[in-house]
């Protein structure tokens, strides 16, 4: 290598790369979606500079989901998401909507990018779902309780109480049985056998235990042998403590 050549090696080295310094995305690292509500990924351009001119930006999760061209028309590209989404732009900001998220479309990061006239620059935002279980059907079956919760995410384990007894282990332990639907949604369900003191009248409670904060997410009370019984997936964590705390407590 001659001193010339070298000399123009190490200017290049010493020039910095002006473009990523006068462009920037801004996206959130992690968004928080909850059961069945909508949620939105906001991806917003800035600059340094006047005159930025953004030639694409687009958000992807292994294929693309939706762009916006030089022109500012978004565009919305087939996709094998079970969840509908569209997005909206305005002044440099481009926003992906979905009306639910699914537990199957959250196993990957989503991009969005952007090509302009001052850089190319990158950003990725990761959706985490909140827990979940709802109750879903409850009966007795030849005098053994039965519970089923559906949408459950992420995994867990149902526990049996029967008045202040923990039915949970044991020779009572129950027949659990777990299915999961095409968007990653957890069924699980959960049986009784019979046992001595299946004539009590002490109600039954079955809860399901999160695996993700091992706290109790849904509950359900079975009272008496017949097929009446009470849900509560959607009461307060705080309600739904001081519920297990009385079934638990019952003499």
């Amino acid at each position: 290598m001659d001193f010339t050549t070298l000399c123009l090696f190490w200017f290049v080295l010493a020039v910095p790369s002006t473009s990523q310094e006068l462009v920037t995305l801004r996206v959130s690292p992690t968004v928080v979606a909850k059961f069945n509500t909508r949620v939105t990924l906001h991806c917003n351009a800035s600059t340094s500079q006047n005159g930025l001119l953004i030639k694409h930006m687009g958000w992807t999760q292994d294929t693309k989901l939706c762009s916006v061209n030089e022109e500012g028309t978004v565009i919305s590209h087939h996709s094998n998401f079970t969840s509908p989404f569209h997005c909206e732009y305005e002044d440099g900001r481009l926003s992906l909507v979905f009306q639910r998220m699914q537990p199957l479309e959250i196993k990957k990061h989503f991009m969005c990018k952007l090509r302009s006239n001052q850089g190319v620059v990158h950003g990725f935002t990761t959706v985490e779902l909140q827990e979940n279980g709802e109750a879903a059907d409850s009966s007795f079956q030849n005098k053994s309780p039965r519970c089923t919760f559906s949408h459950v995410y992420p995994d867990g384990e149902v526990h049996w109480f029967h008045g202040s007894r923990n039915l949970s282990g044991g020779s009572d332990r129950p027949l659990t049985s777990k299915s999961v639907d095409p968007q990653g949604w957890l069924t699980i369900t959960s049986q009784l056998p019979v046992h001595s003191d299946q004539e009590s009248r002490l109600p039954y409670n079955c809860s399901l235990r999160s695996a993700l904060s091992d706290g109790y997410i849904a509950s359900i009370a079975l009272v008496g042998n017949g097929a009446t019984a009470w849900r509560s997936s959607d009461i307060s964590k705080t309600a739904l403590c001081l519920l297990l705390s009385l079934f638990i407590g019952w003499k």
